[in-house]
């Protein structure tokens, strides 16, 4: 399995970016601006035309700005789409699964997927490279079924659990570019009750 990877600490090298930048380019923008936020109209005669340098200047250093900023932000969705994968359809799922561990009184396994119902993730979830090998590794031998059994509880959302979970949508997001329609299935775990 791999290692989990820190979201928080992501998140805030991509902040630590954006607060330098701003950090470097707002002395060089605000020296064309009174206290007041107004701009200092100062510049010359040209063909009978006003051109302030300082709008120029100005504009140059905003120009720079948007350009290093527009650069910062394909860093942050490229970093984005690395950390979650592309967007999926649906929404948020968690559904839960018990394996042997729960014949001596251990927690359920939950993990999230998105769907567009709740059986649609649990389809979708059953696809999983991550999903199938957890459920072969429950297996007594190699020519029983994996006990696993799909607890039906309320699997509307995952957000307020009180237990750990195994967030499977960035794995989902990769698989579903790919074809996953052609992938054998394991046996559907038992359904409680």
């Amino acid at each position: 399995m791999d290692t989990p990877t820190d979201f928080i600490g992501e998140i805030h090298k991509l902040i630590t970016a954006y607060q330098k930048m701003c950090a470097f380019h707002a002395p060089l923008v605000k020296q064309y601006f009174y206290d007041d936020g107004r701009f200092i109209p100062t510049g010359f005669i040209e063909r009978g035309w006003e051109v302030p340098l300082q709008y120029a200047n100005y504009k140059e250093h905003f120009d720079n700005e948007a350009y290093e900023g527009l650069g910062l932000l394909r860093t942050v969705m490229g970093r984005l789409l690395e950390l979650a994968g592309p967007p999926l359809a649906g929404q948020a799922f968690t559904l839960t699964y018990a394996g042997p561990e729960r014949h001596d009184g251990e927690a359920p396994y939950a993990f999230v997927v998105n769907g567009a119902d709740i059986a649609d993730a649990r389809r979708r979830l059953e696809l999983l490279p991550f999903f199938r090998q957890w459920c072969e590794e429950r297996r007594e031998d190699p020519e029983s079924e994996p006990d696993v059994e799909f607890l039906d509880e309320d699997h509307h959302s995952h957000a307020g659990l009180f237990c750990p979970y195994i967030d499977l949508r960035h794995e989902q997001s990769a698989v579903e570019t790919d074809d996953v329609e052609g992938t054998p299935a394991v046996p559907l775990p038992r359904q409680e009750g």
